[in-house]
């Protein structure tokens, strides 16, 4: 019954990942209209500001994010999914963040030619696994993974057209995503050629092995300098003209990961693994001066749980993540001061949760941990419960009004 229950709940997740963007296996399977929502509201307790909040030493969009300290909603989100015919399908999801202004999480069109095809326009988290894409907001764990945080900014959501195929092999299945992209969510940034992404996967018994690569060439990919009241983004910011409060990286930036995930049907066991590598290279300058800039920024997450109950499981995720940069040119040292670079130092994060499952829609997680990042360490426990009502709706004739 563990192993049963935790199979049950695990397969949800694609689900819960796609109220925050995803495309896979959300529309209803006749015509018809499915509403959802979903919120997860967190009590967070530490000495102190956390340092994954800023990551400074690290070089991202400047976005501080929001506090996570003290009671809040983490994320909330309401989504409508409309399957109009056998082929065609339409997706909208709002958002938010604390008591930042809502935002479009999810707004795309699908078109399935076949049984194995599916061709999605708009905006919308391009494939990367479910490992990987899954980790973060409404996760099992409080906080975004270091190495996600560092890749993505956060989750990575963009405006673009992704092709995706399915088909099964042997005892398994596979599974192909290709994706161009708007490319202004981060890594990305402005002025560039439409990025591009492609992801693999395989998945037979309780193994499902993913690896994805995005490239991206922005020609204007702003980092904020001035970090005091920069609010939540998915995208990098602009740069104007007098670089004004911002440095600007102009060049290559991609990103290749790896993830992988063991589900037993026998234990009440789970386990994953993920690492992403984000690699820079290009120029990097602020009024202050600028030059040649080369970044690799690697890290990663192991992860646990194991199913103590039906109601009840125990959880532990191990993080790490390290970067090399360098900076050379005429005033190199003071752009690099500008944007904390110097205050680099490997990051670390252990958690450990234990949580109560009353039902397969609501959660409650007790979760203590420790970080270190930019050499100053932290210790925080959370309280945190996840709703997510994915049947709010649910109606094969009601796009007819029967």
């Amino acid at each position: 019954m563990p192993a049963a229950l935790a199979a049950c709940l695990l397969a949800a997740l694609p689900r819960l990942a796609a109220a925050h963007g995803e495309t896979v296996d959300v529309l209803p399977e006749e015509p018809g209209l499915r509403l959802g929502a979903g919120a997860a509201l967190s009590a967070l307790h530490a000495d102190e500001e956390l340092p994954s909040r800023r990551m400074s030493g690290y070089l991202l969009n400047g976005s501080v994010g929001t506090d996570r300290r003290g009671g809040q909603l983490e994320h909330g989100v309401i989504e409508a999914a409309a399957r109009l015919s056998s082929q065609f399908g339409a997706y909208a999801a709002i958002g938010k963040h604390g008591s930042e202004a809502p935002h479009t999480e999810g707004a795309w069109l699908q078109w399935q030619p076949g049984p194995d095809w599916q061709l999605t326009l708009g905006r919308q988290k391009p494939s990367l696994g479910a490992v990987i894409t899954g980790a973060g907001h409404m996760d099992r764990f409080a906080l975004m993974p270091l190495a996600k945080q560092a890749s993505f900014g956060e989750d990575w959501i963009d405006d673009g057209l992704q092709a995706s195929w399915r088909h099964p092999l042997g005892s398994g299945d596979v599974g192909l995503d290709v994706g161009l992209w708007r490319g202004h969510a981060w890594p990305g940034g402005y002025g560039g050629p439409l990025g591009f992404s492609a992801h693999a996967q395989w998945q037979q018994g309780d193994w499902t092995l993913d690896g994805f690569f995005l490239h991206a060439e922005p020609a204007r990919r702003g980092t904020k300098i001035t970090l005091a009241g920069a609010d939540h983004s998915h995208d990098a910011a602009d740069c104007d003209a007098a670089l004004t409060q911002v440095a600007c990286f102009g060049g290559r930036s991609q990103v290749l990961g790896a993830s992988v995930r063991w589900l037993s049907h026998q234990l009440p066991l789970s386990a994953s693994a993920a690492v992403l590598w984000h690699r820079d290279r290009g120029s990097l300058a602020s009024r202050n001066g600028g030059g040649a800039y080369a970044g690799d920024t690697v890290g990663g997450w192991v992860e646990g749980v194991w199913t103590l109950h039906p109601q009840w499981e125990l959880g532990v995720r191990l993080e790490h993540l390290r970067s090399r940069q360098t900076l050379v040119g005429a005033g190199a040292s003071l752009v690099a001061s500008e944007l904390q670079l110097a205050a680099y130092r490997p990051a670390n994060r252990q958690s450990l949760m234990l949580g109560w499952l009353p039902s397969d829609k609501v959660s409650v997680r007790l979760e203590v941990g420790r970080e270190s990042v930019s050499g100053r360490h932290a210790r925080y426990a959370a309280l945190r419960a996840v709703v997510a009502m994915d049947d709010v709706v649910r109606g094969a004739r009601a796009l007819a009004g029967h």
